[in-house]
């Protein structure tokens, strides 16, 4: 009876951390963020993110190294302009021409209209990692299948364009990548719309 007694009492234990654990998770919460200094107007603002392709079979988006998109040797394909995507083994990934093997840096910009609390988070397969204002934001780096990552609070204190840089691959199989927010005094997440993203166009190779 002890022992019965003692196992229950270690399993409610465990139970209790691990739900501490998630609630943890739940609330990180990033401050000390700003919009882009010189962001050129909005009217200057392409939509959508530039990839840059690295055909690579990675394990690790750690794997993957930082480009500048003015200097990389890598190819520089067409802006993505939002991200909600599933694909399946034998479909291409945008248009890097492959199906497996590729690692994808995305540059560029996503808006705030207001201030105040933003949660954001990712679904992928498999790796990503994003970083906003040279901040990581989302951490989940490795191969796995399709899941959600880590949720994240962002305190926005000033509406505007803030600097973006996701890093994804995709390794073989099938694959996912979008990205959700949930709005400030919103109760459900949504996927984070094409005209939140956008990019100053600066061309490969320009000084």
């Amino acid at each position: 009876m002890k022992l019965h007694k003692m196992i229950k009492w270690i399993s409610l234990m465990i139970l209790l951390i691990a739900g501490m654990g998630q609630a943890v998770a739940q609330q990180v919460e990033v401050t000390g963020l700003n919009p882009e200094k010189e962001l050129p107007e909005d009217s200057v603002l392409k939509p959508g993110l530039v990839p840059v392709y690295i055909y690579k079979f990675f394990k690790s988006v750690d794997q993957m190294p930082t480009q500048d998109i003015k200097t990389t040797p890598e190819k520089v394909g067409k802006p993505i302009l939002f991200l909600d995507h599933n694909f399946g083994k034998e479909d291409l990934i945008f248009d890097s021409g492959v199906s497996q093997g590729i690692g994808i840096q995305m540059d560029g910009f996503l808006k705030f209209s207001e201030p105040g609390k933003y949660t954001l988070k990712t679904k992928s397969n498999d790796g990503i990692c994003v970083w906003i204002c040279d901040k990581r934001i989302v951490y989940d780096p490795g191969v796995h299948t399709d899941h959600f990552s880590n949720e994240v609070v962002l305190d926005i204190q000033k509406p505007g364009w803030y600097p973006l840089m996701i890093k994804y691959f995709q390794r073989k199989g099938t694959a996912a990548i979008a990205m959700y927010w949930k709005l400030p005094r919103k109760a459900d997440f949504s996927v984070i719309p094409a005209e939140a993203y956008a990019h100053n166009p600066v061309s490969k190779g320009s000084s």
